[in-house]
């Protein structure tokens, strides 16, 4: 449970700095707008981040500004954090299919926009310190788009790595937590050597024994569940199973469980899951 109020705009927040108009709706997290960089000279009308005017800045600070009105500082208001990765966000501006294209076919233009993405979260976090009077001394990334499935370990190697070191490096405690929905197997020795690393997200997808045979104890490990084939699709019995096959992997690591974005499982479920969680989690008297 969270100590305060978070503000997040989820992951349409990045791209809409640089321009990209999400798409918001009633029933669902807002949806990434369409890619502006359709060819490769939308670049030069890319501009830096204005952090108080562009993208949904303006709306951030208003949201944060009256949370913090209304609880009059008895609980903390976290303000929103730049957490998507420059790959990712690059994925975003370009969409994927013509970023792997640029890769292979003008890596340099790759680069270029890689590198202006980073720079643009390196002016904008200084610009949140300057607005917040607080330093930033950790932070986060979140990858989805490096997945296994879609990119291969030299593309992660070459065109999304070296971006997360430059930002590990402008952080002072460097980058605390590495997050992926999709398949990080193939790239896990190289994601280890991000400075300041302490937890890291394990996904359905990725092959929890191979990360726990590489990284034994250096992290904690953040197991997730497959909300669909892990609990509702599930009884109590296979579920109980499935928990217990997770803790037995990382029973020698330091990790947490966690049942995965569980928002469309049936409530019947996530109580069950959630009891057999905390059952089988429980130490046994000695």
């Amino acid at each position: 449970v969270l100590s305060g109020i978070v503000i997040n705009f989820g992951e349409v927040f990045e791209s809409s700095l640089f321009g990209s108009k999400p798409n918001f709706r009633s029933n669902t997290d807002p949806l990434i707008g369409e890619p502006i960089i359709k060819k490769v000279q939308d670049i030069e009308n890319l501009h830096y981040p204005d952090f108080y005017e562009s993208g949904l800045m303006p709306k951030i600070i208003d949201v944060y500004e009256t949370a913090e009105k209304i609880v009059k500082r008895k609980i903390p208001v976290f303000f929103e954090r730049w957490e998507r990765s420059p790959w990712g966000t690059a994925v975003h501006l370009r969409g994927l299919i013509e970023l792997l294209k640029d890769t292979f076919r003008n890596p340099d233009f790759a680069h270029k926009l890689l590198t202006f993405i980073t720079e643009s979260r390196i002016r904008w976090e200084k610009e949140k310190e300057k607005f917040l009077g607080t330093k930033t001394e950790k932070a986060s990334l979140y990858n989805d788009e490096v997945n296994a499935q879609v990119i291969s370990p030299k593309i992660y190697q070459v065109f999304a790595h070296p971006y997360e070191k430059k930002l590990a490096d402008f952080y002072p405690k460097g980058i605390f937590y590495f997050h992926s929905c999709g398949d990080i197997t193939p790239f896990l020795d190289t994601i280890a050597t991000i400075r300041g690393l302490r937890r890291l997200h394990i996904s359905p997808a990725t092959d929890f024994k191979t990360a726990v045979n590489k990284l034994g104890t250096r992290f904690v490990f953040e197991k997730r569940m497959h909300p669909v084939n892990d609990l509702a699709l599930c009884d109590s019995k296979t579920m109980k199973l499935k928990i217990e096959e997770a803790l037995n992997v990382g029973r020698e690591t330091s990790m947490e469980l966690d049942p995965g974005p569980i928002q469309d499982v049936p409530l019947d479920k996530i109580k069950t899951w959630i009891n057999l969680a905390r059952k089988t989690t429980k130490p046994e008297p000695i």
